[in-house]
């Protein structure tokens, strides 16, 4: 920048030439900057590690629920936050049907997308929230709003029952466009799966169901509806891949 004096003695300041092309430059290079941050930076859920992400390695975690200590491979871990190991209210974990393998990058598919034959198992572990054990859910919960309490047999040797229609004047119960079956473990024990029904409107329906591992922690683990037939092979290895993490 250079001074000169015009007419009356007035100081005329000249401005430097590459002052204003260099602001401009510089506004564009941090726009670009926080739009490319925008779309294919991080998210907060990455740096939190609450967004799902497959893991390669089969090292061992710890984690601990309800005082109960649990060790698995990591590549059966969903989250990345659930890595750090330690105590934890809950742990998302799956694994590839019927092998019960954890993550591997050859079946990338079965595990990240949502197809209706996909044989991804998904399993929540988390100390118990709900006062009701899997009986007393039967019997209260689940019963009372069944159409037909003798219900209809199946030949997957499961009972099956509709529930009462879900209709704009009616309260919902919570059931809609599910259906419950009933069965007996290899154990011996009344099951409860809940699925959801093959509709047109619901693309990839599965099934679930939620029992006590112990007095503090529920189990819930999810499965395409399309293995039902399966339910009560899956069921058995789902309660030995539990029982095989308890430490």
């Amino acid at each position: 920048m250079s001074n000169s004096y015009g007419f009356g003695g007035e100081e005329i300041r000249e401005e430097s030439s590459w002052r204003y092309p260099l602001g401009i430059f510089v506004a564009t290079l941090i726009l670009s900057a926080v739009f490319l941050y925008y779309y294919v930076g991080p998210s907060v859920e990455d740096l939190t590690g609450d967004a799902q992400s497959p893991a390669i390695s089969d090292d061992p975690v710890a984690f601990t629920i309800a005082n109960q200590p649990f060790e698995t491979p990591t590549n059966y871990t969903v989250f990345p936050r659930d890595r750090r190991g330690g105590d934890r209210d809950e742990v998302w974990l799956y694994a590839l049907w019927p092998t019960m393998a954890g993550y591997s990058p050859a079946r990338r598919v079965d595990f990240l997308e949502n197809e209706p034959d996909t044989r991804r198992i998904d399993i929540l572990l988390k100390t118990r929230s709900n006062a009701f054990t899997e009986d007393q859910r039967i019997d209260s919960l689940y019963m009372p709003q069944v159409i037909d309490e003798r219900g209809s047999r199946t030949p997957y040797q499961l009972i099956k029952y509709e529930f009462v229609d879900q209709r704009s004047s009616v309260p919902t119960n919570g059931y809609a466009h599910t259906e419950l079956f009933l069965g007996e473990t290899t154990d011996g024990d009344v099951m409860a799966l809940m699925c959801f029904k093959e509709l047109d409107t619901i693309e990839s329906p599965e099934c679930w169901r939620e029992y006590e591992l112990n007095a503090g922690i529920s189990v819930t683990y999810r499965f395409k509806r399309a293995y039902l037939d399966e339910w009560r092979l899956i069921d058995e290895r789902i309660r030995s891949f539990m029982s095989s993490m308890q430490r």
